[in-house]
């Protein structure tokens, strides 16, 4: 286990620069070397975070964090855990940032009982249903970008 703090290591997510953000079992967001040196937390919040997302430049880091009353918002920050920003405001989790950094999809339950895939704009604005089915739908991921030769 490469998390020396933190004895939950849940949710991991690598960076393009090769560092891994995680969920510690104090519910808090993590970062650390991928050697396991340089642990440090970045998130110090009485809500619960979890599902950290790197954006394709390691600029941002998107992650979910709850009210306390299981109401998950997603949120950005910058690599060290400052400038903090809301983008959604209803049941959302699970961010996923497109490989060109300018959008995020993610999973609410905003418009009933049932998750949905949704995508927004990084800066949050923009939020729009992209699937609507009874089943459950979380977890989106984006396709790469494909390489030019």
């Amino acid at each position: 286990m490469l998390a020396r703090n933190a004895s939950v290591f849940g949710h991991p997510a690598w960076s393009p620069t090769g560092q891994i953000a995680f969920a510690g079992d104090d519910l808090l967001i993590h970062v650390m070397n991928s050697d396991g040196s340089g642990q440090r937390r970045l998130t110090d919040t009485q809500a619960d975070t979890e599902s950290p997302a790197w954006s394709p430049v390691a600029s941002r880091i998107a992650f979910t964090s709850s009210f306390g009353d299981a109401n998950y918002a997603i949120y950005t920050m910058n690599p060290d855990g400052s400038a903090q920003r809301q983008l959604t405001h209803e049941h959302a989790g699970d961010p996923a940032w497109a490989p060109n950094g300018t959008k995020i999809a993610f999973a609410s339950s905003r418009d009933g009982d049932t998750y949905e895939v949704y995508v927004m704009n990084a800066d949050g604005s923009g939020q729009t249903r992209l699937t609507d089915n009874s089943a459950a739908d979380s977890d989106p991921s984006w396709q790469p970008t494909p390489r030019r030769r």
